[in-house]
C-alpha cells in the first residue's frame, strides 16, 4: 500500500511539473503571430499656389516716349530721346482665389537712362537716374505660369535741359505720375520664379524755364521699360496637403 501511494504521488508530481514544460516546448514549434497590418500614409505634395510674401531683383532697359521736338516760342528743335539700362529690386504680397491671383508690389530702380542731341545753336539733354512704383497686380494662374496686369503710382528723378542761343532752359526734380503694364511669371521651383515685364511710366507735361520768364512748350515726359526679374517666395509656395 505504501509503494502504491508513492507511485501515485510521483505520477502526480511529474504531471504537475512536466505538463507545463511540455506545453512550453510545443509552443517553440508553433508559427509566430502575424505582424500587425502596416497603415498606409498617402504621399503629400506642395499645392501649386502663388500666394504669400516675396521679394526679388530685376534689370532691364528704358527709353523715352515723349514728343520728338520742342520749341522756345520762336523756333522748333529736335528733342533728346533718353534711353539706357537700369536695375533694382521689388517686394510684394499675393493672394489667390482659385485661378485668380491679386496683390500689391513696390519696386525701386537705379539706372542711366540718358539722351543728348546737339544741332545748329542748341542742345537738348534729358536724364532719369532713378525711379520707383507702387502698384496693384491682378492675374490668372495656369499651373506654373502666371499672366498678370499691373498699374499704380510712379515717381522718378527727371532732369531736362535745353540751351537755345544764350538761354538755358531747365526742369529738374522728382516727378510723379502713373504706371501701367503687364507681365508673365514662371515658377522654376515652388519658391523661385522668373518674370518678364513691361511698364509704361507717365510723369505728365511741364514747361522748361530759363528763370527769366522764357518758357518752352509743354513737354510730355514718359518712359517705356522692359525688364526681367527673379523672385523668391517665402515658405516655398505654401504648406502641404494630401494628394487627391
Amino acid at each position: 500500500m505504501y509503494v502504491k501511494s508513492c507511485k501515485l504521488a510521483g505520477f502526480v508530481f511529474l504531471s504537475v511539473v512536466a505538463g507545463p514544460m511540455a506545453a512550453n516546448a510545443a509552443d517553440l514549434y508553433r508559427n509566430p503571430p502575424a505582424p500587425p497590418p502596416v497603415s498606409y500614409v498617402p504621399p503629400v505634395a506642395t499645392p501649386n499656389t502663388w500666394a504669400g510674401f516675396y521679394l526679388g531683383v530685376n534689370g532691364g532697359y528704358g527709353w523715352g516716349g515723349g514728343a520728338d521736338t520742342f520749341t522756345d516760342g520762336v523756333d522748333t528743335f529736335t528733342r533728346a530721346k533718353p534711353e539706357g539700362g537700369f536695375g533694382g529690386g521689388q517686394i510684394g504680397y499675393n493672394f489667390q482665389s482659385g485661378s485668380f491671383v491679386y496683390g500689391v508690389e513696390t519696386d525701386f530702380q537705379g539706372g542711366d537712362i540718358t539722351g543728348s542731341v546737339t544741332g545748329d545753336g542748341y542742345t537738348s539733354r534729358e536724364r532719369m537716374d532713378w525711379f520707383g512704383t507702387a502698384r496693384g497686380r491682378l492675374g490668372l494662374s495656369f499651373g506654373q505660369t502666371l499672366v498678370y496686369g499691373t498699374g499704380g503710382f510712379a515717381y522718378g528723378d527727371v532732369k531736362q535741359h535745353a540751351v537755345v542761343g544764350p538761354n538755358a532752359f531747365d526742369n529738374v526734380g522728382t516727378r510723379t505720375g502713373y504706371t501701367v503694364g503687364g507681365g508673365l511669371e514662371f515658377k522654376l521651383t515652388p519658391a523661385w520664379s522668373l518674370k518678364a515685364e513691361y511698364q509704361y511710366l507717365d510723369f505728365g507735361s511741364e514747361k522748361l524755364s530759363d528763370g527769366a520768364g522764357n518758357l518752352t512748350n509743354d513737354l510730355d515726359t514718359n518712359f517705356h521699360t522692359a525688364r526681367i526679374g527673379l523672385n523668391y517666395r517665402f515658405g516655398g509656395g505654401g504648406g502641404y496637403e494630401p494628394l487627391k
